[in-house]
């Protein structure tokens, strides 16, 4: 499973481990570097391209959120010192329906 690459402004832009996101609902625009994702997958889970790390700070990496990065933005924008693009997270379900969520990658 590979995040699809979008073009802006003769830009070619792509989620990877590493990039930066801040979710809509982090307070003071606080956001954490994508971890890699994994190969994994069965009847109940399709895998997942990245990790979010984990809120709780001992879980951050072993128990990290299982999501993929689509980026939705036309534009990129200045926002908090630096230039953002429009993301939509899927937080991969394990035997559930996936959720989704808006946020900004840096680029």
């Amino acid at each position: 499973m590979k995040p699809a690459t979008k073009t802006i402004a003769d830009r070619e832009i792509t989620p990877e481990v590493g990039s930066y996101v801040i979710l809509d609902s982090s307070k003071n625009n606080i956001g954490e570097h994508l971890l890699e994702g994994d190969d994994y997958c069965d009847s109940g889970f399709p895998g997942c391209q990245f990790r979010f790390p984990n809120p709780v700070r001992e879980w951050r990496t072993s128990r990290a959120i299982a999501c993929n990065v689509e980026i939705t933005g036309r534009t990129v924008q200045y926002r908090w010192g630096g230039r953002f693009v429009r993301v939509l997270i899927e937080w991969v379900g394990d035997c559930e329906a996936s959720r989704f969520s808006g946020g900004w990658m840096a680029v």
